[in-house]
């Protein structure tokens, strides 16, 4: 089995470093943990608007990355560790998260840390979520990855993620389960710091002798121009965004407002706006036809009303 040493915590170039991983070595089996900086980590059918606040987002500095695999919004941090597990797919075709989750899971167990599977993809303490995960599959390799939760910010986790789900958002995109987390060092017998639990883990997960491998310059080069290209690009991150309907009525500077509009790969369509305090019809007619683009409404917001941008902007996403 090989391994990868990653010291990047560039969110974005990390979602490429898996899948040049993942589509330049193709014959062994792989695993290897790394970690970002604050990011918010989205499903690729996910419709990013109605999982996460975003203009919270933009004010946290805390960008968002849809990834090449399903499943829900994770939120990672400096003490969130990252696993990728890469395998070649049995005759059958079929390997499931049972065959992937086993490894980490009889890992963790090793380490005294009472875990167990939970729902199809989930990590849990009791009836607690330590880890998420997804796969992708393609040309008879499967890409295993998940979350472990050791010593994450849940508040931050709570207010950028779980505790917002936007209903004002109608979409078919896969939404996000809702599950109570914590962290495994709270459950900890004996106290590690994270650097000791990376280790211990990957000590037990990985067999002994297992090859690391560090991506030649050429390489580092080519995984930077898929992070640029791709997972920089408005075209995944947000012209992937499922077809959607959004409505939302509400009281704005103690004036009602209404907003409606659809999006079809990220581009608006039917938008209106009514607002006794600004000119709805010139914000409908500036956004009729645009990018689905956070920036792009702030900057509309801040020429419609100032100093209230902000406000109006939770308004229209």
């Amino acid at each position: 089995m090989l391994t990868f040493e990653n010291p990047s915590r560039d969110p974005f170039y990390n979602q490429a470093f898996e899948e040049y991983v993942f589509n330049t070595y193709r014959d062994e089996d792989i695993f290897f943990v790394w970690q970002n900086r604050p990011a918010v980590i989205v499903g690729c059918s996910q419709n990013i608007c109605r999982e996460v606040k975003v203009p919270l987002l933009q004010q946290l500095g805390i960008p968002v990355i849809r990834r090449m695999t399903g499943g829900g919004t994770v939120y990672h941090d400096a003490g969130n560790l990252n696993y990728t597990l890469i395998r070649t797919l049995p005759p059958d075709g079929l390997l499931d998260y049972d065959k992937c989750l086993a490894p980490v899971i009889g890992a963790l167990n090793d380490m005294g840390i009472p875990v167990r599977k939970n729902r199809t993809c989930d990590i849990a303490i009791g009836e607690e979520k330590i880890s998420g995960s997804a796969q992708k599959i393609q040309k008879g390799r499967i890409l295993h990855h998940g979350t472990l939760l050791f010593d994450t910010d849940l508040s931050v986790l709570d207010e950028v993620t779980t505790a917002w789900k936007n209903q004002a958002f109608q979409s078919r995109g896969t939404e996000s389960a809702i599950c109570p987390v914590t962290n495994i060092r709270a459950h900890l017998v004996r106290d590690m710091t994270f650097d000791q639990f990376r280790e211990q883990l990957t000590g037990r997960v990985l067999p002994p002798g297992s090859p690391a491998v560090t991506l030649s310059p050429e390489q580092q080069a080519e995984v930077s121009r898929l992070s640029a290209a791709k997972y920089h690009s408005w075209e995944w991150t947000w012209g992937r965004t499922p077809p959607f309907q959004y409505q939302r009525k509400g009281i704005f500077q103690g004036q009602p407002i209404e907003v409606a509009y659809a999006a079809r790969r990220g581009i608006l369509s039917d938008v209106a706006i009514a607002s006794p305090l600004f000119d709805g019809a010139r914000a409908a007619a500036a956004l009729e036809g645009s990018r689905l683009d956070p920036d792009s409404f702030l900057t509309l917001c801040q020429s419609l009303v100032g100093g209230a941008a902000r406000e109006l902007l939770d308004f229209l996403l």
